[in-house]
């Protein structure tokens, strides 16, 4: 009965309000009427005090010179301010706010301007229409009577800023702040250098001496990292100084890096190419701090091999021409020249055969080589020589790049090295076996890239659920956290990259730029953006700060694939279709190459890749769309396919040990860095609250907290519904919360951390072990109006 009742009575409201008159003029009409009427009566009240408007012009400059006194002369423009912000599409308490201010500042100057008369005389100006009129009188007389001529000045004064700062959003602190560091940005142009530096060869060798004393006296200590979950994002810019010690002096940025350049670089950093970052004062890691390669590969008698090559081709039936014999790191290449009518798919069916001649194993077949009319044999060498980083890094084709964003590969079976543009591919796919050098090949791409851009220039956010591959990089300032280690700190972390790619795609448009390198070309011209100011319509000029490249490692995306799968795919791949233009750039990596991991849509937006060797041809299928990495030795052995290549290149991958990786990590982390101390509680948000975390804190600060939802609004109102609903689901929330699935998933997750729902049990709903909320009841018929309340 109850409910019945209930619902005859919302009908009857409904009914009442449906025959209520409505009006259909929209809200933002009616706004622009009245800001339109504002306008009309600002430029009447200016004629007026022109005589031109006529007798209603006349009577107005009058009765508001009564009303406001000399105020009156400025009143039109309050009345054009006002109806500018009327105009705006804003929530109703912005408007609220924003005209209060206004007439609050006006109050205030109309009793400033009659504070300046004797009590005697301030009804006497009043009556005349000169100083503030009644309205200052009013203010005026009251402030002076009970505060005397002084505190009552003190008060109007304080009523006009403070009318001033409601109106204008104005904030007193970040103004004192915003000129104290201009304060201490003048105080620090004038100070002298120190000269009497250190040279940089001397640092590196007494660094080493240390390290190599270690390593004899077994010394297996290693610097304490916080393993702990991600902590705090820091964007810092270039260094101001370098501490040699932290209880000793402190050297300038200009005089130690010139006493490196002169002393031991010649002028170039380490990579052989003119440093752009100088003027940073960032010092790039020298050559010296990685090993060199020592050893030469080992192919056994090469013209013998060829022969027998050719005469088991021969026993089957196959004539073919002996061409080149290159001899690469791991494998040569046996190049011969089928006779004509010939096919391929005959050659390539001999694999295992000719493998059994040559008595090793397993043998790849390129067919046809790229470029020529030849096919290509690749055996294993003997004795494999491996390709350290430091080959690559003083070589002369990474002196001449184009890019700071070049990749150390590694050498293919010509001797010739290997390098990818990371601006051009836009991102990358690496995939293996577990040990077959994908962690190696990540360890050697994040060197060479510090190898080439100071912090100001390159950040790096590193993902790494296996927890110890990308921990020797914590702390140094080129990360933007902490390693991430924590799976559910991760969504949040793709969550925050995403927005920072809509925030950059934004600051682009209204420069009219197309991509980060222009971008940054025009703020090197002193190019300002120009926007109009909301509030006040006037147009403003701000200074743009440069944008730096934003590198994402994902050591293992089959982690974060099994445990969140949806959405870090949709993160990936709106990343990969979009971020190139901005320059945020994947370099993802995985040791189960399967179509649950290596989806459809990461392959189509990830098209240059790194296949290490792999167990099936499937596998091989999976990450390259062809075979050939089941056939490859491992030990950084790889296929690279690129835009570039129709087909793979097999390429001996670059070497780098950990203890190379810690001296280029403990010679960053030596550069000392001046740190802004930023709010550590700045979290990251969906959409714009995320790009302005970024916004908000570019030297520094942001968290990746797993669970930053806890204070969300709707965490109680979630939990009321399921403990009602007595079952939890993501569609139960969105209907009743009216939220997204994101968001509604997000709530499921700390309920299910709260202990208040059990875990999810495939479609069906999940299990509520709380059900201390639940109305209880004592008399049915007294508690009926109860029980309907939270049944509807």
């Amino acid at each position: 009965m109850g409910r019945k009742k209930k619902y005859n009575k919302n009908e009857e409201r409904l009914e009442m309000e449906e025959r209520r008159p409505r009006s259909n003029i929209a809200s933002d009409a009616k706004r622009g009427v009245a800001a339109v009427f504002l306008f009309a009566l600002a430029l009447v009240l200016i004629l007026g005090f022109l005589d031109k408007a006529g007798v209603v012009g006349t009577y107005l400059s009058v009765k508001s010179g009564l009303a406001i006194g000399w105020v009156k002369m400025i009143f039109p423009f309050f009345l054009i301010l006002a109806g500018i912000i009327l105009l705006l599409k804003k929530e109703t308490s912005f408007y609220v706010y924003k005209l209060v201010g206004l007439i609050v500042i006006l109050v205030g100057l109309s009793g400033f301007f009659h504070w300046f008369f004797s009590a005697e005389k301030m009804v006497s100006v009043a009556k005349a229409g000169s100083g503030g009129g009644y309205v200052g009188l009013g203010v005026a007389q009251l402030a002076v009577k009970y505060l005397g001529q002084a505190g009552g000045l003190v008060i109007i004064l304080a009523l006009i800023l403070c009318g001033f700062i409601v109106a204008f959003n104005f904030s007193i602190i970040n103004f004192i702040a915003r000129m104290r560091s201009l304060g201490s940005k003048d105080e620090s142009e004038v100070m002298p250098e120190t000269t009497g530096t250190p040279t940089e060869k001397e640092i590196i060798e007494s660094e080493i001496k240390v390290e190599n004393s270690q390593d004899k006296n077994g010394d297996k200590k290693t610097e304490t990292e916080d393993d702990s979950n991600i902590k705090k994002i820091e964007f810092v810019e270039g260094p101001d100084k370098f501490e040699n010690d932290k209880n000793g002096p402190s050297f300038s940025r200009k005089s130690f890096s010139e006493s490196i350049r002169s002393s031991f670089l010649g002028g170039k950093n380490s990579a052989g190419k003119k440093s752009k970052n100088n003027q940073d004062g960032w010092v790039f890691p020298p050559v010296d701090l990685l090993e060199k390669s020592s050893g030469a590969a080992v192919s056994g008698d090469t013209e013998k091999n060829a022969e027998i090559i050719e005469r088991t081709l021969k026993n089957f039936g196959i004539d073919v021409e002996r061409g080149e014999i290159k001899v690469g790191p791991a494998v040569t290449q046996y190049s011969f020249r089928p006779a004509v009518g010939v096919k391929i798919s005959r050659i390539l069916a001999l694999q295992n055969d000719l493998a059994l001649a040559l008595a090793v194993h397993p043998i790849r077949l390129e067919a046809p080589i790229p470029g020529k009319s030849l096919i290509g044999i690749e055996a294993p060498n003997k004795v494999p020589a491996m390709v350290c980083l430091r080959d690559v890094v003083a070589s002369k084709d990474f002196a001449e790049r184009d890019s700071d964003l070049t990749l150390a590969l590694g050498k293919d079976v010509s001797g010739n090295y290997i390098l990818g543009n990371l601006e051009k591919m836009p991102h990358l796919m690496i995939a293996g076996s577990t040990g077959t050098g994908k962690s190696v090949s990540i360890n050697s791409i994040i060197t060479t890239l510090l190898y080439q851009n100071s912090p100001k220039d390159l950040k790096f956010l590193m993902i790494d659920p296996k927890r110890v591959e990308l921990s020797l990089y914590n702390k140094i300032p080129h990360l933007l956290s902490d390693v991430i280690v924590d799976n559910n700190k991760v969504l949040n972390a793709l969550k925050w990259a995403v927005g920072e790619m809509e925030r950059r795609y934004r600051l682009l448009q209204e420069i009219s730029s197309r991509d980060i390198k222009s971008y940054n070309d025009k703020i090197k011209k002193g190019e300002k953006r120009k926007y109009q100011n909301p509030e006040t319509g006037e147009i403003i000029e701000e200074e743009l700060e440069s944008l730096p490249f934003i590198v994402i490692v994902i050591d293992e995306v089959a982690d974060l694939m099994g445990s969140h799968g949806k959405i870090v795919e949709g993160s990936i791949v709106r990343l990969a279709q979009m971020a190139r233009a901005v320059g945020i750039h994947l370099i993802v990596s995985t040791q189960r190459p399967s179509v649950e991991v290596l989806t459809g849509l990461i392959k189509a937006n990830i098209t240059t890749r790194i296949a290490f060797q792999v167990a099936t041809q499937i596998d091989s299928r999976t990450i390259l769309d062809m075979a050939g990495a089941e056939k490859l030795l491992g030990n950084g052995d790889m296929l690279y396919l690129s835009a570039s290549s129709p087909k793979p290149r097999r390429i001996q991958g670059v070497f780098i040990s950990e203890a190379e990786v810690k001296r280029v990590v403990k010679f960053i982390r030596n550069q000392k860095i001046d740190e802004e101390e930023v709010p550590s509680d700045l979290d990251t948000g969906e959409g714009e609250d995320a790009s302005k975390s970024f916004s908000q804190a570019p030297q520094g600060l942001l968290e990746f907290n797993s669970h930053n939802e806890d204070d969300d609004e709707l965490l109680e109102q979630a939990k009321e519904v399921v403990i009602q609903a007595k079952k939890a689901s993501a569609s139960l929330l969105q209907r009743r919360l009216r939220v997204g699935y994101a968001r509604a998933a997000r709530l499921l997750d700390i309920l299910e951390d709260k202990g208040i729902v059990g875990p999810s049990d495939g479609a069906k709903p999940r299990e509520v072990y709380s059900s201390e909320e639940n109305p209880g009841y004592v008399d049915p018929m007294s508690d009926q109006m109860k029980r309907d309340k939270w049944q509807m």
